[in-house]
């Protein structure tokens, strides 16, 4: 029969019970209440008589209900399905409608490679839950990078679980994530983009001439406002997404600055300036992305597709290209690199390299300034 008792130079009550194997076994209970001292231990002989039984859900909603019964605040167990879902439901009201989306569908497929699993304590996935998930993907054919992403994804996921005391360690942290095989980035020589220009119709053509001349990102150039345009000082200032809202000032090149003097007066400051483009997304079949790629065909312009990591082929040129072809454009008229990085935003040197691509003609008159041997 279980039993309490205190022992000397304790100020708490002892448990003393025997486990399925007739072992007796003695441990505090670490309360100073002999009632509540004497529910633990009841319901621990019993868990202990029951230990071949017991699943691990069972134990925790087990003593989940015994620290709420001696008026401790009950242990949140969720099952791993109900906290991503949870999770993702937090990212579809603080991130970009592509973001959300992407995550989605990763916890999805990690979900239903659990299987059964999936209904069981957050607790219950390991690193080798992670692992297998990350090997099969690759195995059907997913590019590196695409599976890099995926990684960090669930990383990120389970990472608020651990801050929210939900889990003691990150499982996704064990795993080596693949490295990134991105390819090289295409650009656009001014003459291809006055031939997109050409081909493009409405709101389009003002997308393109601000992503040119101020090298934003698409979610950046459709979310910009009239406010944000100053004539007389002959600037545009808009709110970088990626990097939380911080802004970003662009002096007006003249040929986008004719561009909205024609515009403007037509709308009010808080008006959008493409008020078309700002509700929609960039990803799927009917994204905007897509919709530069059909403007860069009816162009006649090469989308220079080439083989992926895995089994899908990527375009190299896509309307990233401009925010590409703004920092080559600078870097060939010979802008200094500090003023090239202010310009874009970018905060590291070796990520602003990697948007820059050099003419060769460029190059070779580089080149040339060095002096013969005589």
């Amino acid at each position: 029969m279980a039993s309490v008792h205190k022992r000397p130079r304790s100020r708490y009550f002892h448990a003393a019970f025997r486990d399925h194997q007739g072992r007796l076994v003695m441990r505090s209970t670490k309360v100073t209440d002999r009632a509540k001292a004497l529910t633990i231990t009841l319901e621990w002989e019993r868990l202990a008589k029951n230990a071949d039984e017991l699943v691990e859900a069972q134990a925790l909603k087990v003593i989940s209900g015994l620290m709420e019964r001696v008026g401790s605040e009950a242990i949140r167990t969720p099952s791993t399905s109900d906290y991503l879902r949870e999770w993702i439901r937090g990212k579809e009201l603080h991130r970009s409608e592509g973001t959300a989306t992407r995550y989605a569908s990763v916890v999805g497929g990690f979900l239903k490679h659990l299987g059964r699993k999936a209904t069981r304590p957050l607790t219950s996935v390991a690193p080798r839950d992670v692992q297998a998930f990350l090997e099969l993907r690759l195995e059907a054919g997913c590019a590196p990078s695409t599976i890099s992403v995926d990684g960090k994804v669930l990383r990120g996921a389970f990472n608020h679980a651990v801050k929210q005391g939900l889990l003691p360690s990150n499982p996704a942290d064990a795993v080596e994530l693949p490295t990134r095989n991105s390819i090289k980035r295409g650009v656009f020589t001014p003459t291809e983009v006055g031939i997109l220009l050409t081909a493009a119709q409405g709101e389009w053509v003002s997308l393109i001439l601000i992503a040119y001349y101020t090298g934003a990102r698409m979610s950046d150039c459709t979310r910009m406002k009239w406010a944000d345009v100053d004539l007389t000082a002959g600037t545009l200032t808009y709110a970088v997404k990626k990097k939380g809202g911080v802004e970003q000032q662009v002096p007006l090149h003249e040929h986008l600055e004719a561009h909205l003097v024609s515009l403007a007066g037509k709308d009010e400051p808080t008006e959008y300036i493409m008020p078309g483009m700002a509700p929609k997304g960039s990803g799927g079949r009917h994204g905007l992305s897509e919709g530069f790629k059909r403007i860069m065909r009816k162009a006649g312009l090469d989308l220079q597709v080439v083989q992926g990591g895995g089994r899908r082929k990527l375009a190299r040129r896509t309307f990233h290209s401009l925010r590409h072809s703004f920092t080559s454009a600078l870097a060939n008229a010979g802008v200094p690199e500090e003023v090239r990085m202010k310009l874009t935003g970018h905060s590291s040197k070796d990520v602003h390299r990697g948007y820059t691509h050099h003419e060769l003609e460029t190059l070779r008159k580089a080149i040339g300034t060095i002096p013969s041997i005589s």
